[in-house]
Order: structure tokens, then sequence, then C-alpha cells
């Protein structure tokens, strides 16, 4: 292959991206331009590589802290150590989701049935084996 066309490939594949870039674009520019006024820029990396790995998880973090910006709860810039507490706090919630409880129902003791009554059965069962 040569260098030019090595090259041409390249630029068809920039292309391509800068186009799908520029779709995606256009809904999320105004989340990180917010984003970026309220992130300090080491909180903002542990954002982008949770987004690599979780971009569920993400985008639940963008999502909360949009909320708190709207409702004014931000008064300063957002460290590193508050994404991860976010991300924390996600984490346990998403852990009592999926918790799985099993309730056990036990017989009450002073129920109506004796010790005559299993004494009865008792001896119903002996007649049924002679």
């Amino acid at each position: 292959m040569d260098d030019a066309e090595l090259q041409a490939i390249r630029a068809a594949r920039l292309q391509e991206l800068q186009k799908n870039a520029g779709q995606k674009g256009g809904e999320e520019q105004p989340l990180n331009a917010a984003l970026g006024q309220v992130l300090e820029p080491s909180a903002r990396e542990r954002l982008s590589r949770v987004n690599m790995v979780r971009p569920d998880r993400a985008r639940a973090v963008e999502q909360y802290i949009m909320r708190l910006v709207q409702s004014g709860q931000v008064r300063q810039k957002i460290q590193e150590d508050d994404i991860v507490q976010i991300l924390n706090g996600l984490a346990r919630d998403e852990a009592k989701r999926n918790e799985t409880k099993i309730v056990f129902s036990r017989r009450d003791k002073s129920s109506s049935y004796t010790a005559s009554q299993a004494d009865n059965e008792d001896e119903d069962e002996d007649d049924f084996f002679d």
C-alpha cells in the first residue's frame, strides 16, 4: 500500500469520524459546556475515564450534576473526590436495587396442633405398616 493510499484512507476515516461527532455534538455540546464550567479538570478527566468503561454510569453522574446545577446547589467547582463520592453513591443505590430478600414465614408453636394429635398420627402410621 502506497503512502498516498494510506493518507486517502486516513482522510476518509477522519472525515467520517468528524461527521459522526458533528451529529452527536449537537446534543452533547451544551451538556459538555455546562459540565466544563462546574468541573475541575481532574474531575472531568475522571468522568471521561468512567465514560470509557461504563458510559451508562457516566451519563447518570452527568445528569445528577446537571440537576444539582439547575437547582442551585453547586457553589464551587466539583472536584475529583466529589465525582468519586457520586459514583460510590450510585453503586450503593444499584446494589440496594439488586439485593434479593428472602423472608421466612414460620408456623407459630402455640397453634392448635397438640402433642396428642401428633401421637394419634404416629399410631395411624404404625397401623399402616402392620
